[in-house]
């Protein structure tokens, strides 16, 4: 029988991943974050429906945000803080805002606080935390979180590769590849799916005079686009391609395995959930 007593839990939503190795970045977010919240409820969420069906084959078992949001609501906790483990507000981020809208009722302005009581049994307070990239501030401070992997030569040149967008929030890699290219003068973005694309990231390495290249994913683990679109042998990766030009390294650590990068989550979650203590 459920104990309804206002626990606090908090949920981490991701796009989830098949790849054990990968997978291995997620629990150091993880591990961080229960340093962070000690003896705080602590759950994640898959948006991905294929790869939760292709873990539940393998024996392991993770919920959509809706069904973790309602097995939590179901054991009685009734504050909870959503973080959203997304690299820019794109299209998940929005999905993720209205299942939490969906489950509350909306309260507030800035589109992350939501409060609900609903009798005895509903949650009363669920807020949102934003993805990596949201304010100003974020962006200066990732861009300082990568300095440590910064070639010192400037005839080196880190190349950082995001999945991209087709949502109207792709514009936040070409914000970020603007600050970058304005703090380092051989450090470049571009995206696997949208603007900067290789093309123009192609454009930046030949202005700058390079002749060496290290790519690295700026993705939250170093999943499928990063084992093979960057890293792969096969002639269209981005590693080969850049090949025929440069002297080409790939270095295939994770957004989440950089200890700054897991910090701006970690910022994003207290505020979060510093609010549900909140009226």
């Amino acid at each position: 029988m459920p104990i309804y007593n206002e626990e606090k839990a908090i949920l981490l939503v991701t796009f989830g991943t098949n790849v054990s190795q990968a997978a291995a970045s997620f629990k150091l977010l993880e591990n961080k974050i229960r340093q962070a919240f000690p003896g705080v409820k602590l759950v994640w969420a898959y948006t991905a429906k294929t790869i939760r069906q292709k873990l539940a084959q393998q024996g392991q078992f993770f919920d959509s945000p809706i069904t973790a949001l309602a097995k939590l609501q179901d054991t009685g906790y009734t504050r909870v803080a959503v973080q959203s483990v997304h690299i820019i507000p794109g299209q998940e981020y929005y999905d993720l805002v209205h299942i939490v809208d969906n489950m509350s009722h909306f309260h507030g302005s800035s589109g992350t606080h939501f409060q609900t009581k609903i009798g005895k049994f509903g949650f009363h307070k669920l807020t949102l935390g934003t993805p990596l990239l949201y304010q100003l501030d974020d962006f200066m401070a990732v861009a300082q979180a990568l300095r440590p992997y910064v070639p010192t030569d400037n005839h080196h040149a880190l190349v950082l590769v995001g999945h991209g967008s087709g949502h109207h929030s792709f514009s936040a890699y070409g914000c970020l590849n603007d600050l970058l290219r304005q703090t380092y003068q051989n450090v470049f973005l571009g995206t696997v799916e949208g603007y900067p694309s290789l093309r123009e990231v192609q454009r930046d390495l030949a202005r700058a005079g390079v002749s060496r290249v290290t790519i690295m994913p700026f993705m939250n683990i170093a999943g499928d686009h990063a084992i093979n679109d960057l890293a792969g042998d096969q002639p269209d990766s981005w590693r080969s391609q850049l090949a025929r030009a440069y002297t080409v390294a790939a270095n295939l650590t994770g957004l989440l395995d950089i200890e700054a990068i897991v910090d701006i989550y970690i910022k994003h979650l207290q505020k979060a959930y510093n609010k549900l203590d909140e009226e």
